[in-house]
């Protein structure tokens, strides 16, 4: 049988790498992101179905971590649909200040 502190390693290594997660996200390293996402996938894998009682501090970091990685997204999202929406005002605002277009007849009309 395994020790306390031995059992409760992968759940550190789980903590850690939602930790990981949250400052990569702050960064803007999307790339980095999605290899330590495959990480965490796998190290989720390998865990019990039931965890030790030495692992609760580390859970409870790691979902400490994982909401404030959700709504660190959360807050990232709301910045581009901002962004988004901004980017549709200046559109529409240009098309105003440019000419206006001759229209064109789709269908000639000889007789």
């Amino acid at each position: 049988m395994s020790s306390p502190d031995a059992d409760a390693v992968p759940y550190e290594a789980l903590a850690r790498t939602i930790e990981r997660e949250l400052e990569l996200i702050c960064t803007g390293d999307y790339e980095q992101l999605a290899t330590l996402k495959q990480e965490r996938e796998e190290l989720i894998d390998g865990l019990p179905a039931t965890p030790p009682a030495c692992a609760r501090p580390a859970l409870q970091r790691a979902a400490l971590m994982n909401k404030r990685l959700e709504m660190e997204i959360l807050r990232l999202r709301e910045a581009l649909l901002l962004e988004s929406a901004n980017v549709e005002r200046v559109d529409r605002t240009a098309r105003g200040y440019s000419p206006p277009r001759e229209r064109r007849s789709h269908v000639e009309a000889t007789a």
